[in-house]
Order: structure tokens, then sequence, then C-alpha cells
């Protein structure tokens, strides 16, 4: 059978007669139906892991830290907060040992210091932001701040206060909750930071469970620039 099959660039100037040809000979190319269109590949969507399994020595740590603090607090906030911050055990004692030389004033004081903040800016912009801040502040705070101290106290590398809000808070914090909450710890201990022994975190470091293994004459932090502690003293680093 002979089968008709003009150019399709001149099917429009076919006639009636020719187009019922065409039709009435047309054969599909092939039984089976015509399959969809292929879909564009497109890369499966991962969603960002926004949590992960702490170590035990992290959640040990970030326990004890919760129980020295006189309010409530979040062990799983507090575990994140020491993972980003990365600080050696001895700097967490330390910053143990400021939260537990904390008297019974200082919620209050802190609370006051918080509320000082409402009265300090200048524009109304700035109150209405400094109130918004303080209205979602809570405990943890409390644990990021002696952290602040104790890291700042023992090394020479200080990190701002903005580095604590944007990386160890991952914005959880604003640099006025960080700074007023130390400056009301600092108020309350008597500006006494020096007055923490090395004994003090040695015995902090066993409560925590980070006790090392072969107790070392003097403390010895693994950062650089960082203070030397001899017999209780805690000296600065010599220059090279």
């Amino acid at each position: 059978m002979e089968y008709y099959s003009p150019a399709l660039s001149v099917t429009s100037d076919m006639t009636d007669e020719e187009l019922d040809k065409y039709f009435a000979t047309y054969v599909p190319l092939s039984n089976l139906p015509t399959p969809p269109p292929a879909k564009e590949y497109t890369q499966p969507h991962t969603v960002r892991q926004t949590t992960s399994p702490h170590s035990p020595e992290l959640q040990a740590q970030a326990t004890h830290l919760a129980k020295l603090v006189p309010a409530k607090t979040n062990a799983h906030v507090i575990c994140a907060l020491l993972e980003r911050a990365n600080l050696p055990a001895e700097v967490v004692a330390f910053a143990a040992c400021v939260l537990e030389g904390l008297s019974g004033r200082f919620m209050n004081s802190w609370w006051d210091e918080l509320e000082q903040l409402k009265l300090n800016g200048q524009q109304q912009d700035l109150k209405r932001q400094v109130r918004k801040d303080v209205s979602h502040c809570n405990s943890d705070l409390i644990v990021l701040a002696a952290l602040a101290l104790a890291h700042g106290f023992l090394t020479d590398r200080l990190r701002s206060s903005r580095h604590w809000s944007v990386k160890e808070s991952d914005g959880m914090f604003g640099v006025r909750e960080i700074e007023a909450t130390e400056r009301a710890m600092l108020r309350d201990l008597n500006y006494g930071l020096s007055k923490i022994k090395e004994d003090a975190v040695q015995k902090m470091l066993g409560e925590m469970g980070t006790q090392k293994k072969t107790r070392r004459g003097t403390m010895s932090i693994d950062l650089k620039g960082t203070a030397i502690w001899n017999h209780g003293v805690q000296t600065p680093e010599p220059s090279p």
C-alpha cells in the first residue's frame, strides 16, 4: 500500500481532497503510547543537620555547668555552646568555678543590669531593640558569659563580645546582653577572678569527669598566647 505523505512545509497549501487522502493513509509510527516528556533532573534537597551527637565529655561539662546556674538552663543549648567555643577543659572548669562562686544575690543584680539596658538607649529605636533583646534572654546566657570571662582571663588572645554573640551563641544572645552579664558577674565576685586557684580548677575537672589521668604540676592550656599557672598563681606567657 502506497502512503501519501506530503512535506509538512506544504501542508498549508494542500487542498481538502489531498488532506482527506493523507489522513486516510496515515499510519502511526508505533502502537505504543507517546511517552511523557522527560523531567529535568533536579538534585534532591538536603536539609542541614542542626543537631549532632555530642561527645560524652561535652555532655558531662554541659550538665555540670547547668547545675551550677541558680536558674533553669538547657543542657543541650549549653552543649552546643561548648562545641562551637571549642575550649580546653581547663577553661571550662575555670568557668565552672566562676559560676560556683556566684552569690545568692547574683540573679537579682543580673536582672537589674539587664533592665538598665533599657534606660541607656539614647534613641527610641535603640531602646526598642534593646528591650526586644532582653525579652528573649534566658539563663543559658550566664554560662556563656562565664565561658567568655574564663577565656578572657586565661588567654591573651581575646575573643570580642561580638565573636561570642555571633559564633559561640550562634546569634542567640546580643553583645549588650553578654557584656551586661559579665559586668554583673565581676561585681558579684568583687572582681576576684584571680582568687580562683589551680587546685579549685583541678577539683572542678574531676567533678566534671574530665580529670586527666596524670596530674600535671601546673595547669596547661593548649592555646597560643595563654597565661601560665605556677603554684596556683597565674602569670602572662613570656614574650618570644
